[in-house]
């Protein structure tokens, strides 16, 4: 039973959902009238960021409360260390019934992280993560695939109906387990993870239709030229095809992504209207979030891959306390993904655990506290092209991302790759960005090189060691030393030498079933 010590917890979270597509984040385009409503209940985490763009990274660290560097995750083809610890299974410890439904995408099963329930939801039954299945309902439907690794479709129209996406009938099944909440002798923690607006960007109707691509304005850096961006992005701008689309892409990309949005905030309007009609909403505490965020054109991206710029590092971040408090109230220091655990475990009155790396939101949500963090972290690696992952730090005003061993990037390459021993690698060596944001917040002007600015970087730079070299004992993340290789993804080892060394790693051990951790390196080396 549910008290003001064990409120029921409703976790609410979408995939790929950017911070700027919302109504009360400022968005005057999409149509989002329940999250909005929502919003007016609830402290508003204006600068809310995640510790990694990119799906099981993200959802390991909030699942975890620590960064990917010390949980293992770092892209995801990889798994965490052995003895991280999830919130479900602190929650469950401590008297909390935990139900999961959706994507959960940490390569561990729902029971491993401790949940006592889980629904995965039925497929869309026309539609797969790669587009149409049946090929005369493809034949009949309008969509465009990017031509290049890993091709999902950037635009499109979906021929499922509205009621039958997997999207609305996992938000119906999760509606079904709350009727039995007021019956039950153990507060919930009670969590929804719907895969929109995550590609393939295909709305259905009436979704689809609902926002004008020719009405769209592009942002002011869209299809920028990488001239004098880190080869990291030139490189999966290159091979994922982004290269090959233009401003049409991007307009048509945005109405599709919007469709999906205003899709969501339909589900999630049920949602609340079932927690109201129970009477649970008062007195719960809800959460809504995304794992990171999406590029509509934005330097000529869709999707993600390769980057850190704000529209994959900024989610959206809403905390309504038990009782209401302070809704509406909004945030503008920062937060990061991993603060989601410890604030979750501070509501619930259990003891966070040491290593938990995140901070609880509490103290600012109730005005005890005015300032949360003055700077967000990031990370981006892909371990078929990396050996060190990129880095970012942000504060108020500036912005630096450090890139370090790119040259390792051509020689990882496989003999026959198109892109090798060509003149794409004899581009200039850029090994980071520092931009700043008050003057340039579209991240177009980089300064990373600026002898003027030296001094900035130098000194976030300096603060960028310092933060790494603080978490102390790092996982080992390698090459492919902590690859789960149950779940290794063909089109990331694809890029590179790798086979070899998953077949190395399968014969000499044993599937790694021991996950070990390793010392800090050095963000220069």
């Amino acid at each position: 039973m549910a008290s003001a010590n064990r409120p029921h917890v409703f976790f609410l979270m979408c995939d790929e959902l950017r911070a700027d597509s919302l109504g009360f984040m400022g968005n005057s385009i999409v149509r989002t009238p329940h999250l909005d409503e929502l919003a007016q209940d609830s402290v508003i985490f204006e600068q809310a960021y995640t510790n990694c763009p990119m799906c099981v990274p993200a959802r390991a660290s909030l699942m975890t409360g620590r960064n990917p560097l010390s949980h293992g995750i770092l892209d995801n083809a990889m798994r965490m260390v052995e003895d991280e610890q999830p919130l479900p299974e602190l929650l469950r410890e401590h008297g909390y019934t935990t139900t999961m439904y959706g994507k959960l995408h940490v390569h561990r099963t729902p029971e491993q992280c401790g949940f006592d329930e889980f629904m995965n939801g039925s497929p869309d039954p026309y539609t797969s993560f790669l587009g149409i299945k049946e090929p005369e309902m493809r034949r009949k439907s309008s969509f465009k695939k990017n031509e290049g690794d890993i091709p999902l479709v950037i635009h499109g129209k979906s021929p499922t109906p509205p009621d039958q996406t997997s999207c609305s009938r996992l938000t119906e099944a999760y509606i079904d387990r709350i009727q039995d909440v007021p019956h039950s002798d153990h507060p919930i923690f009670h969590y929804l993870s719907l895969l929109d607006p995550h590609t393939p960007y295909m709305p259905t109707q009436p979704y689809a239709d609902m926002y004008d691509p020719a009405e769209l304005p592009l942002p002011d850096n869209a299809g920028r030229t990488l001239a004098d961006k880190p080869i990291t992005q030139r490189y999966f701008h290159k091979v994922r095809g982004f290269d090959k689309l233009d401003a049409e892409d991007y307009r048509k990309s945005m109405s599709s992504y919007y469709g999906l949005v205003t899709h969501v905030d339909d589900r999630i309007g049920k949602v609340i209207a079932k927690l109201k009609e129970l009477e649970l909403y008062d007195n719960s505490l809800i959460i809504f979030t995304s794992d990171h965020g999406a590029m509509m054109g934005e330097h000529g991206f869709i999707e993600k891959w390769g980057h850190m710029y704000e529209p994959v590092v900024r989610i959206p971040l809403l905390v309504k306390l038990p009782g209401g408090h302070n809704g509406g109230m909004r945030h503008q220091s920062f937060a990061e993904i991993i603060d989601i655990m410890p604030t979750v475990l501070d509501a619930a009155h259990i003891p966070i655990p040491e290593g938990v790396q995140g901070m609880s939101l509490l103290p600012v949500c109730r005005g005890e506290k005015a300032v949360h963090r003055t700077e967000a972290h990031s990370l981006y690696y892909c371990g078929s092209i990396h050996t060190e992952p990129a880095l970012m730090i942000r504060d108020a005003r500036w912005k630096l991302t450090h890139y370090p061993e790119q040259e390792n990037i051509h020689d990882k390459l496989y003999g026959d790759h198109y892109l090798k021993y060509s003149a794409f690698f004899d581009q200039p060596l850029v090994e980071g960005e520092l931009y700043d944001l008050q003057r340039d917040p579209y991240e177009q002007n980089n300064l990373f090189d600026d002898p003027a600015y030296i001094e900035i970087k130098e000194g976030l730079l300096s603060k960028l060691r310092s933060w790494k070299e603080g978490l102390g004992p790092l996982a080992n993340y390698r090459g492919l030393e902590q690859a789960n290789m149950n779940t290794v993804y063909k089109f990331i080892l694809d890029q590179t030498n790798n086979w070899t060394k998953v077949a190395h790693a399968i014969q000499g051990q044993k599937g790694l079933t021991q996950c070990k951790r390793q010392q800090p390196v050095n963000v220069e080396q």
